[in-house]
């Protein structure tokens, strides 16, 4: 595969990964998650990296104790586009509960 081919499909999975998290921030603000969790930080270790998978970033999030709704929505991210989030993108998708995902992910980088 050549590198215009590689970046391409780089951009197209981007893509996907954008219009999901566009839908489940659009459906969190039309239907709010009830807020039943705590919002305290887990120091739970489980390693996760740039190069993590979605499956290992599902089992790093429910390790580390995030709520069900955080954990299916960003358990499909891999590591790199979860470090890539920032702290007003994950609130924007989590609550304020993203607050604490952005504070456990930044103790990796």
């Amino acid at each position: 595969m050549n590198k215009s081919s590689r970046d391409k499909d780089n951009r197209n999975q981007q893509k996907e990964v954008n219009d999901e998290l566009l839908k489940r921030i659009t459906d969190n603000k039309a239907q709010p998650p009830a807020r039943n969790f705590q919002e305290e930080c887990s120091t739970t270790s489980v390693p996760i990296t740039f190069d993590s998978q979605p499956f290992e970033v599902h089992a790093w999030l429910n390790a580390k104790g995030f709520s069900r709704p955080v954990v299916d929505c960003l358990g499909i991210l891999n590591g790199a586009q979860l470090f890539s989030l920032s702290k007003d993108e994950l609130k924007a998708v989590c609550g304020n509960e993203g607050s604490c995902v952005f504070s456990q992910k930044t103790l990796f980088t």
